[in-house]
């Protein structure tokens, strides 16, 4: 038997794989074979044949952001020297209008997501929750690892 059926054969027997098996299950084995195998582990521990999904919406309620990272496409320098400032924070106006159109469509979760912007304090997102949770009945996911850090950081 080769390495990778003896990766797939135990992880049939619902036996854990060290990081090189899944390394190796990973590099080597066919998507097929990786969605088989997730949905029978997903059988083992969660045995009801009911899935469910989150209908949600991304808001951005900034793009100015120090951080530069060069993945990214969306931010906008904080201080622009080209005269055309493209970054915004958002209105309520428009977070309302953003949030009661996924309620609308059924959504029940948004996600939060902006820049790291230094003209932001916490007061403003305490704000923005405290709006949010006093207005609407939706669940909030919001703010990466590297926005909390920044906040925490800047409070």
């Amino acid at each position: 038997m080769n390495k990778l059926n003896h990766i797939i054969e135990k992880i049939k027997k619902n036996q854990r794989i060290d990081i090189n098996e899944g390394l190796a299950l990973f590099r080597q084995a066919d998507f097929l074979t990786l969605a088989t195998l997730a949905n029978q582990k997903r059988f083992f521990y969660h045995p009801n044949k009911i899935v469910t999904y989150v209908v949600d919406r991304n808001i951005n309620y900034t793009n100015i952001c120090v951080s530069g990272c060069r993945f990214c496409a969306f931010f906008e320098p904080p201080n622009k020297d080209h005269g055309q400032d493209k970054g915004y924070v958002i209105s309520k106006e428009e977070l309302t209008d953003k949030i009661q159109e996924t309620i609308d469509l059924g959504g029940t979760q948004i996600l939060l997501q902006g820049g790291m912007n230094p003209d932001l304090s916490i007061d403003y997102y305490v704000g923005l929750l405290r709006y949010i949770k006093e207005n609407f009945d939706i669940h909030i996911h919001g703010f990466s690892p590297p926005e909390i850090d920044f906040i925490a950081k800047k409070s």
